[in-house]
């Protein structure tokens, strides 16, 4: 096939395409084949109509000429432009919709079905009425419905047929298909609207310190303020999503990194006429995607090639804002097109400034530094609002809005859930502001001089609706925000207009949901949200609308509604939240059985290899009478597999669930069919533990791990349950066979390592506080380590041996190195204290340390314990440069406990005549003392997976999950980078989170050395306990509460489903640290090289 004929591409793959027989020439039998030529262009026909069909081209155009016939105009050109603009402006939730038929000619047809005008139709009426208008009629109508009733129902059904219409030519800005933005009724309070979004600022930081004072005397005279109550994660783009668009980020956006928009969505400024913003360029192309007409102007900065370092200027990103925004406002005076569009009604001012986060990460929230980055912000807001109210004569149409995204921790960190996070101000003052009649300041006593007349806490979804009343713009169609209405300053009508328009976008989306369960549910099966079903839902729709279309000049009609829509809002949120986990439960079950089948193929792999190893020719003696027993089995188990398979796909097929349900149905089918096929497996493996009488024993053992298994799971959320696998592990050598062969030093100094791990668990999160003392002190602790581990290890083997002379000189220079190591912490803490500019020369001397660090265990012989002591040693080095507090501590008690773990394993084999010190990563292998290696996994192959994966999950949170977002320290990185470099800075903290696991998974390739444990193996038993763990954590997992809750509940369960994976690649790097030499490489390379010139 030629491919300039392909439109698509080469790599398009024509489909075939079915050619009616009757064109064709000979007999109906035969098989017709195309050309090439020819099936290409069939296909492109194809594909244009496809697309025609999904983007309703046909049904738009003949909707534009039904309508320049109708209206007749002498310019019909003009008019279709005009057309074409009102339908763009009404899918945007601007002015009417430009619908076919005027209220006029619904009229006249309604009374062609009434001719005797009995006021009323039959449902036969009804819908015989839309089919002749070719109106899409609604699902429930009940018989004799008011003749006034089916005329407001025939203009909203041509709205929403219109909007369907208009939305499906476009990209969609929403993300819910198919709702409507309800056009609001009321008055607007003011002409424009100017939003300040101060990054980071916690309320803390406004209600109790004096340093925003212009702010203050608003909220406490003609202004209004309170609390703004947010949701995790705390962050820049989840907080400003809940402010501008009304809902609270999807947990999807975590995989953009918070920076791009997963769906598209509805916000304010989509909404507005106009909207100008000054800003970071990742805040402000949240609110351009997919905008229509391009009515958002946008002036965006770079501000990450700022520094955080203790001497910058934090005030300069705020600067930069305030004064583009002047410079604005003057150019407007001289752009003609500019100025007229700043006079427009339902416009937005958005500036968003940033340097109070960088300030709280920097300098932390109570710093000086900080509080007079605020000041700073507090003083050019009065700029800005004189410089607008000068702009606009001070017309009184302007309403002004301070608030915040998300707060700030003490520590200067954010994400989490604590309340210095979630609570954030937020100040408006200016047009349509209720005032506080008979001001008396009264004051608030949980704040320092603010008063409690003029407070109002929200939650952060609430200023949408807010923002959109005061506009008398749409309520974003996403948003689950309430109106605060006793902010504004409304007559009592509008105020339950907007009300109910809050009302009816949050109805809007419960009823879309509703529907899309509703489609293709069985009805058998099919549990409703009794409290707001169907026949509810048009029953309050026609009754609402009744009350605002009689013009009624009664309070108590309007204080009826505004009850009325209250109860409306609570009851579309819950019904929200009904539908959106209908199938919760259901799932819950099959990805439940899901797990038990994947751990019980597991299980059946290890009992596999246990058989196959420990073989016997008496097995074989009842062989032909398995295989029949086998056969029958088989077919059962088959058929029986099968019929669940077809009854539940249909159940799934008949629905039109979505495609990733077939998934969760098959999975535990075929999951429970493999772990079953092989029945005998598991019928030996009862009988060998009932003839070797071993019961009580196995059953203990299962009992611990889970047990065990679940403790970690729990040690996610409580980190002190991880202390109670510890502290079994530290008495667990008393209690078998090593306490005969070990010395009484060594079994002391094993449960002292357990305790003093397990007392870690206890300890605050690092990131919270600094400490360098204690980073010190473990530093001076692990020099001592090196010193005496060169006394009475290395100096007897360089006597005994010249060839140690370079382990000795290599150790020498690793403890220079950590000196050098300590020396430099201790100068760059005491710079960035005192609010010196950090020194580039020990930054550049801290990146030498670090990569000499990574290369020099390479350099070492392969001595077990002298590579691993290296390992440790560099590890540990490249660690306490980017501590702040005790996890160097805890670094050095988990190097000590796995030390005393390889040393118990090693007396567990019983070896005789040798000493630890003379086994090499090299030689265990070929050792002729060792035990084979090729082995059947044991009891004691259990208990070290077990204690690995504790290990592992210790590392992690031993002492707080320094991944998270919530502990991060901008100390930690002060040692080697002060500028803001997202890229270098995440790459350390990586790196510094990946050091404890490497020190633990070199220590267990030591021990799967002694033991020869087949590694494979014992990565499936890791897999076992970490599927216990995840069924448990499966059913912590929340979609409900704050987002502390929902997100950590996902974080959790998602690391315990990757730890397998994890431990797999850090064990490939441990043997590469373990097992490879520096020389060997060098000698490979360039060995024969030197030799022949030699």
């Amino acid at each position: 096939m030629n491919e300039e004929f392909n439109d698509f591409g080469p790599e398009y793959k024509l489909k075939p395409v079915s050619v009616c027989k009757c064109i064709t020439e000979g007999s109906l039998s035969e098989n017709f084949v195309i050309s090439a030529r020819k099936q290409q262009i069939l296909s492109t026909v194809a594909r244009t109509e496809s697309y025609l069909k999904e983007r309703r081209i046909p049904e738009l155009l003949r909707f534009l000429v039904t309508k320049v016939i109708a209206e007749t105009s002498n310019k019909p050109m003009d008019y279709l432009e005009k057309l074409l603009d009102d339908c763009m402006l009404f899918r945007a939730g601007h002015g009417p919709a430009p619908v076919l038929y005027e209220r006029r000619h619904l009229e006249a047809v309604i009374k062609s079905f009434d001719p005797g005008q009995r006021g009323w139709l039959s449902t036969g009426q009804i819908r015989r009425i839309y089919t002749t208008l070719g109106i899409t009629p609604p699902e429930i109508f009940e018989d004799k419905t008011s003749c006034e009733v089916v005329l407001n129902s025939l203009e909203k059904s041509q709205e929403i047929d219109l909007f369907s219409l208009v939305s499906a030519v476009g990209d969609r800005t929403y993300n819910v298909k198919n709702v409507v933005p309800y056009q609001p009724h009321h008055e607007a309070v003011a002409d424009r609207l100017v939003l300040f979004v101060v990054d980071g600022l916690r309320a803390e930081s406004f209600v109790n310190y004096t340093t925003m004072p212009y702010l203050r005397q608003i909220a406490n005279s003609h202004g209004r303020w309170g609390i703004s109550h947010t949701r995790m994660p705390t962050e820049s783009r989840p907080g400003h999503v809940a402010i501008i668009a009304g809902f609270y980020e999807d947990p999807s956006a975590i995989v953009k990194g918070w920076k791009e928009n997963p769906v598209d969505f509805d916000s304010v400024f989509n909404q507005s006429i106009y909207t100008w913003c000054w800003g970071t360029y990742d805040i402000l192309e949240i609110f351009t995607k997919g905008t229509v007409n391009s009515h958002i102007y946008v002036n965006k900065m770079d501000p990450y090639d700022q520094t955080f370092s203790a001497d910058k200027n934090t005030t300069l990103l705020d600067n930069w804002v305030f004064e583009s925004v002047k410079t604005f406002f003057q150019n407007a005076h001289y752009d003609k097109d500019l100025y007229e569009k700043l006079h427009q009604k339902k416009i937005i001012f958005f500036l968003h400034l940033l340097g109070t986060d960088t300030s709280g990460h920097t300098h932390k929230p109570m710093s000086p530094n900080f509080l007079t980055t605020i000041r700073f912000v507090d003083d050019n807001i009065k700029a800005i609002e004189k410089l607008i109210r000068n702009f606009y004569h001070d017309d009184k149409k302007t309403t002004f809005l301070v608030t915040s995204d998300h707060g700030m921790t003490d520590w200067g960190s954010h994400g989490a859930g604590l309340d210095h996070e979630t609570k954030t101000p937020y100040v408006i003052w200016g047009a349509g502001v209720q005032q506080v009649k008979k001001w008396q300041l009264d004051l608030d006593p949980e704040t320092n001089g603010m008063s409690l007349k003029h407070r109002l806490d929200i939650n952060q979804a609430d200023l949408t609706p807010l923002m959109s009343t005061i506009l008398s713009i749409p309520v974003p169609v996403n948003s689950i925000g309430q109106l605060p209405s006793e902010l504004l300053n409304m007559t009592l009508s509008n105020k339950a207009k907007a009300i109910y328009s809050n009302s009816r976008q949050l109805l809007s989306q419960y009823n879309t949901k509703r529907l899309n369960v509703e489609t293709n549910i069985i009805q058998k099966i099919y549990k409703p949200y009794e409290p707001f079903n169907a026949r509810k839902y048009q029953e309050i729709i026609e009754f609402t609308e009744k009350i605002l279309s009689n013009g009624t000049k009664h309070n108590e009609d309007y204080e009826k509604l505004i009850l009325l829509s209250l109860e409306v809002m609570h009851l579309s949120l819950s019904g929200l939240n009904y539908y959106h986990n209908y199938y919760q439960q259901p799932l819950l079950v099959l990805v439940t059985l899901s797990f038990i089948g994947w751990i019980g193929i597991l299980l059946k792999t290890l009992l596999e290899q246990k058989m196959h190893t420990q073989i016997e020719s008496s097995n074989m003696q009842n062989k032909s009478l398995n295989i029949i027993r086998n056969k029958f089995r088989t077919s059962l188990l088959n058929a029986v597999f099968l019929f669940l398979l077809v009854i539940f796909v249909s159940l799934v097929y008949v629905q039109n669930l979505p495609y990733q349900y077939y998934i969760y149905v098959l999975m535990p089918i075929y999951l429970w069919w493999h772990t079953l096929s092989s029945f005998n497996i598991w019928i030996l493996l009862i009988k060998d533990i009932k003839r070797d009488g071993e019961v009580c024993t196995v059953s203990s053992e299962i009992l611990y791990y889970t047990l065990g298994s679940i403790a970690m799971g729990i040690s996610f959320t409580h980190r002190w349950m991880l202390s109670i696998p510890l502290l079994s592990m530290g008495v667990w050598p008393y209690l078998c066979s090593l306490k005969i062969h070990s010395t009484k030093l060594l079994l002391f100094l094993w449960t002292v390592g357990c305790m003093l791990l397990s007392i870690f668990s206890f300890t605050p999160i690092v990131g919270k506080d600094t400490y360098i003392e204690l980073v010190l002190l473990a530093g001076a602790i692990w020099s001592i380590v090196i010193a005496v581990y060169m006394w009475k290890l290395l100096l007897p083997l360089y006597r005994d041996n010249r060839a140690r002379r370079k382990d000795i000189v290599l150790t020498i220079l690793q403890l220079v190195l950590l000196i050098l190591s300590l020396q430099n912490i201790y100068v760059q803490s005491k710079r960035f204290d005192s609010g010196t500019a950090v020194s580039q020369t020990y930054q550049a001397m801290a990146w030498i340390i670090a990569v000499i660090s990574i290369a020099m265990p390479l350099m070492f012989s392969r001595k077990l314990i002298c590579r691993l002591m290296a390992i440790n040693t560099s590890v540990l080095n490249f660690y306490l440069l980017l501590s702040v507090s005790h996890e160097g501590l805890f670094m050095v008690a988990l190097i000590f406990n796995m030390s005393c773990w390889i040393c118990i394993e090693f007396k567990l084999q019983h070896f005789k005549n040798m000493k630890i010190i003379e086994y090499t990563f090299a030689n265990l292998e070929t050792s002729s003392n060792l035990i084979p290696m090729e082995r059947s996994i044991s009891n004691q192959d259990f208990r070290r997976a077990f204690y690995f994966t504790l290990y592992i999950i210790l590392a992690f949170f031993g002492t707080g999950n320094i991944a998270s977002l919530n502990s991060f320290e901008i100390r930690w990185v002060t040692c080697f980078i002060t500028s803001f470099k997202p890229f270098i800075i995440t790459g350390l903290i990586l790196l510094k989170t990946l050091a404890p696991f490497l020190v633990v998974a070199c220590s267990f390739r030591a021990v799967q050395h002694l033991t020869k444990a087949p590694i494979g193996y014992l990565i499936i038993i890791v897999l076992i306990y970490s599927n216990i763990m995840g069924i448990q954590l499966l059913y912590n997992v929340k979609n409900t509460g704050s987002w502390l809750d929902i997100g950590t509940s996902i974080s959790q369960f998602v690391i315990v489903q990757v730890i397998t994976l994890f431990i797999v690649l850090i064990n490939q790097l441990a043997k590469i640290l373990t097992d490879l030499n520096i020389y060997s490489i060098v000698n490979q390379l360039f060995g024969k090289s030197i030799k022949k010139y030699v």
